[in-house]
């Protein structure tokens, strides 16, 4: 009877290493607030789900702080610091061109996150996943964010013209437009916005509509212009260190899979798309004075200096790759257009 004990404890044991075991924790570098949009829409979601569709083999398991700077999320993973991270593709644009074309300036009249995040899955994956390899990082899902605009404590942006000289906060990507406008470039990550505008540093930002809430500048900007199809639109990625991924098991690499590529593109898309219009609907109890801009803007916007340069820069990287840049582009037009059906 002792003997049968003994050996029922070992078994036990044996069978609670073994689940330990086979239970996969991913050290997930996380340097968002609960309340930032990207966390809530995005990646939050697309955790709890990961966890649902590997019936809780696999966790994520988010820092308490970060381990890098937001420019340095493809470094710190290459490195082996965390096991994956969320990266914005404007500051690692050097190093990877595929998500920036969803980024070029004033270029797609389609606004939708959903519609621009299933069609930047699925040019990534038909041009870019053999074209551009990432040395060390593997890439599980890519997303566009809301379209950006223009936000100040001087002026509505009535004309380009009204935007000479205000010092707008903006990631890298952005930097072409505000040049255009005559605007001031202070090239600071997003989260930073608060701090920048509370200090003084910048008279403003450019944001998505459904960012200026998560990040807590809605109730310190005075004006909002906000353009037909926006400005251009930040993106960004789930990424992996490529050893780690490839020592995961296969069925839990497939569990991960089916909940991230185009699955987290229209979940995590459509999450925008809700959260844009729900803030938009806060605009004007927060007093936030908007402007409609109309396509004039745009169009000059379209026709400058900065903005046809970016564009034609990332038309010569995609060339150095190999690729057809206006049939990628095009190729991007179509997507959109099926996304929406």
């Amino acid at each position: 009877m002792q003997y049968r004990i003994l050996s029922s404890a070992v078994a036990a044991v044996l069978m609670a290493a073994v689940s330990a075991r086979a239970e996969t924790t991913v050290v997930f570098n996380n340097y968002l607030s609960e309340q930032n949009e990207i966390m809530r829409n995005v990646i939050r979601p697309w955790a709890d789900a990961v966890e649902q569709a590997s019936n809780a083999e696999v966790k994520i398991d988010f820092t308490a702080s970060s381990m890098a700077p937001p420019p340095r999320q493809l470094e710190m993973i290459r490195s082996g610091v965390a096991d994956a991270a969320m990266n914005i593709s404007s500051f690692t644009a050097s190093q990877w061109i595929a998500p920036i074309i969803a980024e070029l300036p004033v270029l797609f009249e389609a606004d939708s996150a959903e519609q621009h995040s299933v069609a930047l899955w699925r040019t990534y994956e038909k041009y870019f996943r053999e074209a551009e390899n990432i040395e060390g990082v593997h890439v599980v899902a890519l997303f566009a964010l809301s379209g950006n605009h223009v936000w100040n404590n001087k002026r509505p942006i009535k004309e380009l013209a009204d935007a000479h000289g205000i010092k707008l906060r903006v990631n890298p990507n952005g930097t072409a437009v505000v040049e255009a406008m005559g605007g001031v470039v202070i090239s600071r990550p997003a989260v930073e916005s608060f701090e920048i505008i509370t200090r003084g540093v910048a008279d403003g930002t450019v944001l998505p509509i459904s960012s200026v809430e998560g990040l807590g500048v809605l109730k310190e900007l005075k004006c909002a212009t906000l353009y037909p199809g926006s400005l251009y639109r930040s993106t960004g990625s789930i990424v992996f260190n490529r050893g780690f991924w490839d020592s995961i098991p296969d069925a839990e690499k497939t569990a991960i899979e089916k909940v991230s590529g185009e699955a987290l593109a229209r979940l995590g898309g459509a999450n925008l798309d809700r959260a844009t219009e729900e803030t938009r609907a806060k605009l004007q109890d927060a007093g936030v004075d908007v402007f409609e801009a109309d396509m004039g803007q745009i169009e000059a916007l379209r026709e400058s200096k900065p903005v046809v340069a970016a564009i034609e820069e990332w038309k010569a990287r995609a060339a150095d790759l190999g690729l057809d840049a206006d049939e990628v582009i095009e190729f991007y037009r179509e997507q959109l257009q099926q996304a929406q059906n």
